[in-house]
Formats: structure tokens, sequence, C-alpha cells
């Protein structure tokens, strides 16, 4: 459901994303004549959300679920750079502040926090938030399809089984079609915790891709290893 303040349509809007217990806070903190809201329980519902109705300013709550507030924030950022995202948690804490701001968010602002300068905070990001035309929901080639939202892909009409983190590399490939991409660069845009990854991880999820796109097509994957580089999608133009 999508709240407005009183009188004529606010702009511009809010996505309010945390759960469904501590929205009326939010909405109490936050409402605005000036402002349109768009609540989302779950972060599958604000992945969605922000391909429907680009909002100009993401309020994501730190105990968001299905996914948490990592990915979702992680999805945005691969998404795009120009969204701003505000992070609420219910009380400070530097630690969360401090990963939340490095992994790009603009503010970090907690419930305990005054009233007015949370108030002040919103206002101050909305005036230099612009309306954001957020990456393509669908992403088509001619013979690849992935649909970001739902996580389904399909190959020359044939659906393409993927677990999230194969589908999560191929969409990274996909979007930079030609581009070679090193395995540092995918580790660092899906994995949740790069330092953990390594190169050999990247090489399994490449080779799990590639049976996928052979298996469902009997044709070998459009997924090139440049010795010695990384790897690139070919999309069928460039082959």
């Amino acid at each position: 459901m999508t709240y407005r303040g009183p009188g004529e349509r606010a702009l511009p809007m809010l996505l309010v994303a945390m759960p469904a217990v501590s929205q009326q806070w939010a909405l109490d903190e936050l409402r605005d004549p000036r402002f349109t809201y768009h609540l989302a329980s779950t972060g599958r519902e604000a992945l969605r959300d922000l391909y429907r109705y680009r909002p100009d300013l993401l309020v994501l709550g730190m105990y968001l679920r299905d996914p948490g507030p990592w990915d979702v924030l992680r999805r945005v950022r691969e998404m795009t750079e120009d969204l701003r995202v505000m992070v609420i948690d219910r009380d400070y804490r530097e630690a969360v502040a401090v990963r939340a701001l490095a992994s790009g968010a603009d503010d970090y602002l907690w419930a305990t926090m005054s009233r007015p300068f949370g108030k002040a905070q919103v206002l101050a990001r909305l005036r230099r938030a612009r309306p954001v035309a957020p990456a393509a929901q669908l992403i088509e080639d001619g013979r690849l399809s992935l649909d970001v939202v739902t996580h389904e892909a399909s190959v020359a009409g044939t659906f393409l089984p993927l677990t999230p983190l194969e589908f999560d590399v191929l969409e990274i490939l996909a979007r930079n079609p030609g581009q070679v991409l090193t395995p540092v660069q995918l580790l660092d845009r899906v994995w949740k915790n790069p330092a953990e990854g390594s190169p050999a991880k990247v090489r399994y999820v490449v080779l799990r891709l590639r049976r996928a796109f052979e298996k469902a097509t009997g044709s070998p994957a459009p997924i090139e290893t440049v010795r010695g580089v990384g790897y690139r999608y070919r999309p069928p133009q460039q082959q």
C-alpha cells in the first residue's frame, strides 16, 4: 500500500523498507505533506518496488528480512549509485554504522535520536535527490533473459535452473557484455564477504554456469575464460 501525506500528492517518494511492526514508527517520524510514502515489509518487496515505483530515497531498516538489509543494500548499489539510501537502526551501533556507510548507505539514523534532527537529515537528502531510473528488471539480449527481482533465468526460451550465487554471477557478467571481469571484481560484487572468497570459488561457479547452459541448450555456454585475466559474457551479436 502507498501512503501519502494529507492534501495533494507529495513528491518525492520515500520507499520505507522495514518489518511491518516498525513501519508505523517510521511513518510517525517521517510523515510530512511534502513526501509520498510506500511501504515494503520484506527485502524481496523492497527490491521489487524499487523498479515499480522508482523512489527518490530508500529508508532501509536494519531488521529487514527475506533478504536482509545487507543483501538489499548490496543489490541496490550494484544497480545504481544514484539512489539515496538512509539506514535506520533501533539504537546507535558504531560498527553497524561504519559497515552501512562503507557498503553504500548515505546516512545512518537510529530510533532514539532527536526527531527534529532525523527529519532534517531526510529533508537534506531529498533536496539533493533526483528521480532515479534503476537498472532494468529484465535483462534480455535475444538469447538470455534474466529477471533480477524473481531470480529467474532462461536461455533461448528454456528455463535455466540456477542457484542464487550462480544467478548473481551471471547477472554481473550479462550487465557487462563483452567486458572481461576479473575474479577479484566478481568476488567484490557478488560474494557477501569477499575476504572469505577466492578465485577458486569463482572458477567453480563459472564452471557450474557453463554446465547449466550446456544442459539447457546442448550448445557451449557464451561465457569465455580470458587466460590470466578473468571471464566475459558474449551476447549473440558478438558471436
